[in-house]
């Protein structure tokens, strides 16, 4: 029996750390049919209600995470994070593949919880693999860099961090591979009629993205004026497609705010889709866009590996490499340099001039983007 750890994941209403997941457990399992997966969850109770296939899932000691939060110093960090995934690293022994699978994890500042796992990886002589990941430049430290040294494959998911790590002599660790999901199946769902009689424009903002803004309000303020622009000058309906419920960071709540203040004619071609969907459900209606407007980097891959042009509000090295490896990065927009209210319309229209350019030019490169097959390193 091959045993599997998956850990560094957030919880399920994140909905891309769901879709990595979901897909990296369906690689698992296609490949081993007899594999034991663990996974390593902080709110297993959102992992259970969209039924993550996992044969156990342990979550955190909950008192010990709070302590953590207020501690300061690195070791005494490390010390909390050690006592808090207690149960998750008992689990791990010589015959364990462990994957980190947090993603963007190595771009913020709790990094520092992945050494645990890899200590206790080292000490048993374990098999580990950081999952997917992308790796912030200006992040990394000296003892970042002996952590991502502890792996034995690091998979990026993109070539800004590819590049970053080889140049930090890691270069014998690394594979270059789409992120795992740009292979997850869209799941059907109900969409009223009204929405789908005409060509569908997918907007997503997030509480996130805002918190990164140069001045108040002026993405929702581009955001309105978009939404005004499409209802007057377009045949276009929209669809709000929120993509992370969490409790602080909750795109659903933004964007309900957002609908309420429409204008009666918006609100006639704007719908808005609830929070209650799993990532291959949000899929299906990112799906039924022709354009997509988004600030999630999982909505962003959802609408590329369907060959939907799509406009990345970003503000993350993810968010550059990925749309840079599709010939996509002439649309990304770096939160920053958000400072006047009709930009995005701005580069909207020309997003929709160039639709069936981009949509061709998609297509065409996603054949060779995706022959390296992630699961292969399993």
């Amino acid at each position: 029996m091959k045993k599997f750890l998956l850990y560094g994941h957030g919880g399920s209403y994140n909905h891309g750390a769901e879709a990595i997941v979901q897909t990296t457990i369906k690689m698992i399992r296609c490949k081993y049919s007899n594999a034991y997966i663990a996974l390593s969850s902080h709110f297993p109770e959102q992992d259970m209600e969209f039924k993550l296939d996992a044969d156990l899932i342990c979550g955190p000691n909950m008192e010990l995470w709070k302590l953590k939060k207020k501690a300061v110093e690195y070791s005494e960090r490390c010390e909390l994070a050690r006592q808090m995934y207690a149960e998750a690293l008992s689990r791990i022994d010589r015959d364990t593949v462990c994957l980190s699978v947090g993603g963007d994890t190595f771009c913020y500042n709790n990094w520092h919880r992945l050494a645990v796992f890899q200590e206790r990886v080292s000490d048993v002589g374990a098999k580990s693999i950081l999952w997917g990941c992308s790796v912030e430049p200006s992040a990394i430290t000296p003892e970042m860099l002996k952590v991502l040294d502890s792996y034995m494959f690091i998979v990026t998911r993109e070539s800004i961090t590819y590049k970053t790590l080889s140049e930090h002599g890691l270069a014998d660790k690394l594979l270059l591979t789409p992120d795992p999901t740009f292979v997850l199946e869209p799941k059907q769902i109900p969409l009223p009629n009204e929405i789908t009689e005409n060509p569908i424009v997918g907007i997503n903002v997030s509480p996130l993205i805002i918190r990164c803004e140069s001045s108040p309000d002026i993405l929702m303020d581009n955001i309105k004026n978009l939404i005004n622009y499409i209802t007057k000058k377009t045949n276009y309906n929209i669809l709000l497609i929120p993509h992370v419920m969490m409790p602080s960071d909750n795109d659903f709540f933004l964007l309900s705010d957002l609908w309420n203040q429409l204008s009666k004619e918006e609100k006639s071609r704007t719908y808005l889709l609830d929070g209650s969907h799993s990532a291959a459900e949000y899929k299906y209606a990112v799906s039924l866009c022709q354009l997509v407007i988004c600030a999630r980097t999982h909505v962003s891959i959802a609408a590329y590996s369907l060959g939907i042009p799509t406009l990345v509000i970003g503000y993350s090295v993810k968010a550059r490499g990925i749309a840079c490896d599709l010939s996509m990065d002439k649309y990304i927009l770096d939160i920053a340099a958000i400072n006047e209210s009709n930009i995005i319309t701005d580069i909207f229209i020309q997003l929709n001039v160039d639709c069936d350019s981009i949509h061709a030019c998609l297509k065409r490169c996603l054949p060779g983007y995706m022959k390296e097959k992630i699961a292969d390193i399993l």
